[in-house]
């Protein structure tokens, strides 16, 4: 721990003591030449002789004691200040060392407005980034086994009973099973376009494309399941809506949003999807009058398994991913989005799209 400081210490006076020897030794051949010189030229040599000699010897040990309380001075000096620049590089290492062990609230304190001081600032913004990385990574580890237990556990208890011979496996009863296998497969399919999206070296694949076009295939791929639940799915157009897309994702985009207002929508109530030119940019709303939402689950509704009601299943939640895709792939598009809601009245999530891809303009 001491090696930094040390190793600093004996750098400084190594400097220091270099230019004091330099500078010692200038002056002594300086002054041996111009009292020689002085010698000489003088016409009273003899009678000054002993005198210069004298002078010099003084002048010498002078230069001789000032540099030697010098290099003594310095060491001092050097020392100190080895300790004073190494005491935060140390404190910093240690705490570096108690984060590699996985404690995420270590926090350095230095003081002042310099480069050291920033990077302790920066060190501190690690640690608190790498504190909620973890703290994520343990949610949705317990997510995912949340997820995972109810199907397996229901379908482990279908068996069970089918083997004991308490249930015949009847159609519905293996039709359930289906049911739960398809839901993991769905949860796992999740994961994996979550993962796939998050990845560092995510691409979209961008092309002149009309979001009206997109919008009515994926409306009409879905609206059969609005007519079997008796829920209005209307269309509003306007402006120039060609603009560079990724239509695949875009529909992905889509297909989730129009799922949420449908699943959230009580039978009878009504759905829409407004996009506009703006100049710029394209507004793109999808718009229902279900049940809504709370005011303080808006803002988390774009993370990872959150649902508003827990108690919910995934039959009738969600896995809770479809909006944290749906905001990775507008990210992408360097697009905007948010949700306004009301409990009991309605959501519209709306979707801000650059028309301009801002990394090629």
């Amino acid at each position: 721990m001491k090696g930094l400081r040390v190793r600093l210490g004996l750098i400084l006076i190594g400097i220091a003591s270099a230019v004091l020897i330099l500078t010692s030794i200038v002056y002594a051949i300086e002054a041996h030449y111009h009292i020689a010189m002085f010698q000489n030229e003088s016409s009273s040599r003899k009678e000054m002789a002993p005198l210069s000699t004298h002078l010099e010897r003084a002048m010498m040990e002078s230069i001789l004691y000032t540099a030697l309380g010098a290099i003594i001075l310095v060491i001092i000096i050097s020392f100190y200040a080895a300790k004073r620049l190494s005491t935060p590089l140390l404190q910093m290492k240690r705490a570096a060392d108690r984060m590699a062990k996985g404690r995420w609230k270590t926090r350095v304190s230095i003081k002042g407005n310099d480069e050291l001081s920033q990077l302790g600032l920066s060190l501190n913004q690690l640690a608190s980034e790498l504190e909620k990385q973890d703290t994520a990574r343990k949610n949705m580890t317990a997510d995912i086994a949340h997820e995972l237990r109810t199907p397996l556990a229901t379908l482990k208890s279908h068996m069970e009973a089918f083997e004991d011979g308490i249930w015949d496996p009847t159609p519905k009863r293996i039709k359930d099973c289906t049911e739960e296998i398809n839901r993991l497969i769905h949860l796992v399919q999740d994961l994996e376009q979550l993962n796939t999206i998050e990845a560092s070296d995510f691409k979209i694949c961008r092309r002149p494309s009309d979001l009206e076009t997109v919008i009515e295939q994926c409306a009409a791929s879905i609206r059969g399941a609005f007519l079997q639940k008796n829920v209005d799915l209307e269309l509003f157009f306007q402006g120039d809506l060609e603009f560079d897309f990724d239509e695949e994702r875009m529909k992905q985009v889509l297909f989730n949003l129009l799922s949420n207002s449908l699943k959230y929508t009580s039978p009878g109530g009504s759905a829409s999807v407004l996009a506009e030119d703006q100049s710029g940019t394209v507004l793109l709303k999808v718009m229902d009058n279900g049940i809504g939402m709370k005011a303080e689950s808006i803002q988390k509704a774009f993370d990872r398994f959150y649902r508003e009601d827990h108690s919910r299943s995934r039959r009738t939640g969600g896995s809770g991913i479809g909006l944290a895709i749906v905001k990775r792939l507008v990210e992408s598009h360097q697009g905007t989005i948010w949700i306004e809601s009301k409990e009991g009245k309605g959501t519209t999530v709306s979707i801000s799209l650059p028309k301009m891809n801002p990394a090629s303009s």
